[in-house]
């Protein structure tokens, strides 16, 4: 069991100024207690900051998955959901809904259930909380600091630890749906649960299942979408004829397309350079507008060209989940009870992932088939024997991501008490197995070495049919010619040459056996003395396989490789909670918390992590606590053993010669490390919690934390190695290209330019801010009965004053108050007032991020700029604004049982009433087809409606 007491989430960070309701578990009589620490203490008060999600206020959201929720909490900033992971096609995380606490990444968050530690949902050893059966969470907890004594690695930021209702008994479900303002996405939420008590109350048995779907976004047709607003390159700005250094060096504008790429394809180079292909192959000039910029062009055909005015990726995935769970529990004894349970979901996933924008990237033979006449005939007279092409294929469509993850875990337990040495002691032990099986597939992906070969067209001698010209030679190739001149001019059977599905199917598997003991064997002068100790161990593995197409990373996206690798770890802690004062003058009390545990991983060797804590209430309207602790992250299956995954991207050629400066497009290789060690982290806390005596039903909360790690776990970028091997890193520059003769340069204009990149454990990374929490409940008069009502306020708010990350190979960056990625935010706030009038209840509720920037070392001129020297580039426009929505949701009992809990009640529940438009969020790089905000922290689908009914009975 997780632990500390229920005045725990009291003092420290409640989730509602009332005190929710207290879940009951296996042990009749046993204290009920809040995640933070593994001992049991009456009125013990945690100096780590713990905030607690009731299930009242998860149900108030529009959403029926609760990452939705999680998100809206300031503490999470950089959340990954379903709607911002489409594009996750490479990493196999696309779907996967991960938590993320102080933007320190999903990976050092620890996922708990019931304080047991949850089985890994993807290789790089992120749960995915919508496998959690969602219908039986009771309360959520939130430990904002390290834990990593208490629980074991990758609690650096902290842990989330999601409650079930184990003693549930009755019958409930929830049946209800949604839409969004423009009549999208289409969805539903059906649930229905029962437990029942039997052999005289000695045994409780429980049957959980859920069903959710939605339709999804596929293309975003909103007007905030359509403005083009893109960062490119300043012609103005350099050392040229008619060029200065005293304006910017990028800007970012209004009405931007592809220079060289069209819908159809664009002849990008030489006399003939202009020349585009529309609808049918009918080839026209091209209207570049007033100013062109590498890639990219302001005005002319920039509308009719640009991806994510009319296509773009989806900006929600069509989604199904289903979950079952059962749980069976029996008193042995009295003092011995034992339970087993099982938890299965399937989830399933889909969304549009990439478009096919070659930007001057392929080269056709002026001998294609498909060539238009009069072309050719230029080209010829232009003695060209060659076209270099830059297109965004719309034949092709889009690749899309298809996942879908089946999840076991299966838990066996025991617990109970008994008296030794003059005390009471509880124990627990329990074996758990969870298995996930994960398929992640690519859809409508285009095999390059296939496109190469269909591009060079001739006609058959013999018939004069359009063939390929490897076809004269090999009949029996199947290659069939592939027409990249125009839109709509090409066939099923062409693209079906082209196009090909990629897969890859893994299994995770995670077996624990762990143990743990509590009591409090003496006491001091101010109160008992409380120890917990327990042993865990632990072992976890990867198999899969890939397609061979996969396998050989044939496709344009994707490539997936399967990762095989496994770890074994076994760890003891000893944690204890010491009286120092109690009653005397400015020493109401003084407690110490103080906790060590021992690690022993198989790959990544011993580490020690420990933590200490003290709350002092000098009075009783006043509670002061400060903690210190070593955590740790040990190094996941996927940066040991990770085969090989691929991500599309582009690099700044920064070589001299012909091709310096130039955009060139890249692959980038993901590879394992098996040298990496364990991640430290020291993470210091100090906070003060106000209760005034003299105003009932108020608290206040402030908190300022500091997390340091050292020794991080991260790659440098594809961009990072280019630079380094321009400045003579021969090691890197084998990375790029390797086993080519031109080791270390990047081949201009080609579709196949390589780079590995693997892990290091890099210089350090320091994230630290301030947490406020308010909250206030009062009995008001009703405007329904004479009953009376109660008003509860509560404001929640995060300032993250530093994001500090130095990789040791570049510029220290610093990302607390970029909104263009995840951040995070200087502020992240949410504030709700909630009305209770039976049979009716209100709440409106606001959330808001601040104003924020691209990039905080970019320097935002007009004129008189200084010279732009990396990091510190010269922009014209470097703000993004902040944003405020506002939620609101009903419920009304339709009955009511004995006790005046509500057995029925309908809801309504409205996000962003307003239908207020997300920041605008202007795109950096070549590739179009992203959404012109930022999904992590904007609200981009509008206004949203939920209307359903719940019960239990």
């Amino acid at each position: 069991m997780s632990a500390s007491a229920l005045s725990t989430f009291v003092i420290a960070n409640v989730a509602a100024a009332a005190e929710p309701e207290a879940p009951a578990d296996d042990t009749p009589g046993k204290e009920i207690v809040v995640t933070g620490t593994h001992v049991i203490r009456d009125g013990y008060e945690a100096p780590t900051p713990t905030t607690v999600v009731t299930v009242e206020q998860f149900q108030q959201q529009t959403s029926s998955q609760v990452i939705d929720f999680l998100t809206t909490l300031p503490a999470f900033s950089g959340n990954v959901t379903p709607s911002n992971s489409t594009e996750s096609i490479d990493n196999g995380t696309a779907g996967v809904s991960s938590v993320n606490l102080r933007n320190l990444g999903a990976t050092r968050t620890l996922v708990l259930i019931d304080g047991q530690r949850a089985a890994p949902s993807t290789i790089d050893g992120r749960v995915d909380i919508g496998s959690i059966p969602q219908q039986l969470i009771q309360r959520i907890d939130v430990v904002t600091g390290g834990a990593s004594a208490a629980y074991g690695s990758d609690a650096v930021a902290g842990v989330v630890n999601f409650v079930l209702d184990t003693r549930y008994t009755g019958i409930g479900g929830e049946f209800s749906g949604g839409i969004t303002n423009y009549g999208e996405n289409a969805n539903y939420n059906a649930s229905l649960t029962a437990g029942t008590a039997f052999a005289g109350g000695r045994g409780h048995v429980i049957v959980s299942g859920q069903a959710s779907h939605q339709e999804g976004i596929p293309i975003v047709d909103r007007p905030w979408n359509a403005h083009g607003r893109v960062f490119l390159t300043n012609p103005a700005y350099g050392t040229g004829p008619g060029q200065s250094r005293d304006v910017p060096q990028r800007l970012l504008l209004d009405e931007v397309g592809p220079a060289r790429a069209s819908r159809g394809g664009i002849i990008v180079s030489g006399p003939l350079k202009g020349i585009a292909f529309g609808e049918g192959g009918t080839p026209y000039q091209y209207n570049y507008g007033d100013l062109v910029s590498g890639d990219l062009m302001q005005g002319g055909e920039w509308r009719e060209q640009n991806y994510n005015l009319t296509d773009g990726k989806s900006l929600e995935p069509k989604m199904s989940m289903r979950n079952l769970f059962a749980r069976l529990s029996y008193d042995l004894t009295d003092s011995i009870h034992v339970f087993g349970q099982w938890a299965w979901s399937d989830n399933r996933y889909s969304s549009r992932a990439y478009g096919y924008q070659d930007n001057g990237g392929i080269t056709v033979p002026v001998t294609n088939a498909f060539l238009d006449e009069t072309i050719r005939d230029l080209a010829i007279a232009n003695d060209l024997t060659t076209l270099t092409m830059g297109s965004s294929n719309q034949d092709m469509g889009f690749v899309h991501t298809d996942n879908k993850r089946v999840s076991n875990r299966f838990v066996f337990g025991l617990n109970g008490d008994f008296d030794a040495l003059g005390a009471n002691w509880t124990w627990s032990a329990y074996y758990q197995k969870g298995i996930t099986r994960n398929t992640e597939r690519s859809i409508n992906n285009r095999v390059e070495d296939k496109f190469a070969q269909a591009l060079d067209s001739v006609r058959d001698p013999g018939t004069g049919a359009i063939i390929c010209r490897s076809t004269l030679t090999n009949p029996n190739d199947g290659c069939v010619a592939y027409n990249p001149f125009g839109v709509n001019v090409n066939s099923p059977t062409q693209l079906d040459y082209i196009l090909d599905d990629g897969y890859r199917f893994q299994k995770f598997t995670q077996d624990v056996v762990a143990g743990s003991l509590q009591g409090e064997p003496f006491s001091t002068w101010a109160g008992p003395v409380s120890i917990a100790a327990g042993v865990e161990h632990r072992a976890e593995k990867s198999t899969g396989h890939s397609s061979d197409l996969d396998l050989q990373r044939a496709f344009y996206a994707g490539n997936y490789q399967p990762t095989i690798g496994e770890f074994k770890v076994t760890e003891g802690f000893l944690e204890t909670v010491v009286p120092l004062a109690r009653g005397t003058r400015f020493l109401e009390s003084l407690d110490l918390n103080a906790a060590v545990r021992a690690t022993q991983y198989s790959d990544a060797g011993y580490v020690t992590t420990w933590k200490a804590g003290l709350t002092w209430t000098p009075i009783s309207d006043l509670t002061i606590r400060v903690s210190r602790s070593r955590d740790i992250r040990a190094p996941n299956i996927s940066e040991v053993f990770n085969a090989g995954t691929s991500s599309l991207g582009t690099v700044v050629d920064s070589a001299p010669g012909p091709n310096f400066g130039a955009t060139v497009q890249v692959t980038g290789i993901n590879r394992g490390n098996p040298d990496l060690t364990p991640e430290k982290a020291d993470t210091t806390g100090i906070g003060v919690v106000f209760r005034p005596s003299f105003f009932r039903g108020f608290q206040a909360s402030v908190d300022y934390w500091n997390i340091d790690i050292k020794n991080v776990i991260a790659n440098i970028s594809t961009q990072q190695i280019v630079d380094l091997c321009v400045q003579g890193n021969a090691d890197l520059c084998a990375a790029i290209n390797p086993g080519t003769s031109d080791v270390g340069h990047l081949i201009a204009g080609s579709l196949h330019n390589v780079i590995n990149r693997q892990p290091f454990n890099l210089a350090r990374q320091n994230a630290r801010g301030i947490d406020f929490e308010v909250s206030y409940a009062t009995a008001v008069p009703s405007v329904f009965s004479s009953s009376g009502a109660t008003l509860r306020v509560r404001g929640l708010a995060s300032h993250y004053i530093r994001n500090y990350f130095e990789s040791g190979v570049s510029v220290p960056t610093d990302s607390a108050g970029e909104n263009a990625g995840n951040g995070p935010p200087s502020w992240r706030w949410q504030a709700s007032a909630t009305y209770d009038a039976e049979p009716l209840s209100l709440t409106l509720a606001a959330r808001g991020i601040s104003a924020g920037k691209y990039n905080n070392a970019w320097i935002e001129c007009e004129t008189g700029c200084p010279v732009s020297v990396s990091p510190n580039i010269t922009v014209n426009n470097n703000h993004i604004p902040g944003a405020i929505y506002f939620d609101f949701s009903a419920s009304y009992a339709l009955l009511a049982s004995e006790d005046g809990r509500r057995s029925a009640e309908v809801f309504l529940n409205i996000k962003n009433i307003t239908n207020k438009d997300p920041a605008i969020v202007g795109l950096s790089g070549v590739y179009l087809e992203d959404w012109q905000t930022n999904p992590t922290l904007y609200d981009a689908e509008g206004r949203v409606f939920r209307l359903g009914v719940r019960f239990h009975l």
